[in-house]
């Protein structure tokens, strides 16, 4: 037990980084509709962090030469970082700017107390609350209206080939009694950032390759577009039959059925893949037995 102290003693500098990093983190998650699964992030951070303590590396301090560079590093960053919120405010590219000077100093307290192989074991842990920050303005604007060109576009194609006229304006879908626009939440980014980070989680826990973790990352990607795609044409749908006073009363409830979607889909396909990759170990080694014999 007192071992088991002195260690996460020694991980004090990184457990401070990353209460600051909350602290700082805490306004988006509370003030951004897209930013509010960031709560159950950092509860996943701290179950990953669990997940990985058992398997860490035995305790070896010793101040290596790239855990200076990176202290420095992580230093001079946040210096940086600092000065230019004071000046010009805090927006989504200075909050991903602060939390790299952070990590870089959560990931030099790891490489101090465990070596290398400490940041290959709990790093993840700690990296993994980045899924929760805003995106910079340069990434997350064309990334919104990207897909909300391409959905309208979608939804355009299919309404037409059911009989029903539409035509796309930008991200506005006109039909005949009225227009649907597909909003920021309708292009998909929220979908897709909580599948993304689904994905992600669910991979790690439960695959072990990672060319199986990227193709679960993609299934993912993919069944967010089509779930928001197939919201967006449903809210058509009923602008049309019902009128544009019907989409109110549905616009929520049919969000929350991409949500159940996208979660339903990677879990399921997360099960699947993890099945297949159990099946191929064990043949693999049954093969490996038969050679020996």
């Amino acid at each position: 037990m007192r071992t088991l102290s002195n260690t996460l003693f020694l991980l004090t500098p990184s457990f401070l980084a990353m209460a600051w990093l909350v602290s700082r983190a805490k306004w988006f998650w509370n003030n951004q509709p897209d930013l509010q699964f960031g709560w159950v992030v950092l509860v996943l951070c701290i179950y990953l962090f669990h997940e990985s303590w058992a398997a860490r590396p035995p305790v070896h301090v010793r101040l290596r030469w790239w855990v200076v560079l990176t202290i420095l590093s992580g230093c001079a960053l946040l210096v940086f970082i600092q000065g230019y919120w004071a000046i010009f405010g805090m927006h989504p590219a200075i909050m991903q700017g602060f939390a790299a000077g952070l990590l870089l100093l959560a990931c030099a307290n790891l490489g101090l107390v465990f070596g290398w192989a400490g940041v290959r074991q709990l790093g993840f842990a700690y990296a993994f609350i980045l899924i929760a920050l805003p995106l910079p303005t340069i990434i997350y604007g064309p990334l919104v209206a990207g897909l909300q060109s391409k959905v309208a576009t979608v939804n355009v194609e299919l309404l037409n080939l059911i009989g029903i006229p539409a035509q796309q304006v930008g991200s506005l879908i006109h039909l005949p009694n009225g227009t649907v626009g597909i909003d920021e939440a309708c292009s998909g980014v929220r979908s897709l950032q909580s599948t993304i980070m689904a994905a992600i989680f669910i991979g790690y826990v439960a695959l072990k390759r990672n060319s199986l973790r990227l193709i679960l990352f993609g299934a993912g990607v993919v069944l967010a577009i089509v779930g928001n795609i197939g919201r967006s044409l449903y809210l058509s749908l009923m602008a049309h039959w019902r009128g544009m006073d019907a989409i109110e009363k549905v616009h929520d409830a049919a969000g929350w059925s991409v949500l159940a979607f996208t979660a339903a889909g990677v879990i399921l396909l997360s099960w699947m893949i993890s099945r297949a990759e159990k099946a191929v170990q064990t043949a693999a080694a049954a093969r490996a037995r038969a050679d020996d014999d």
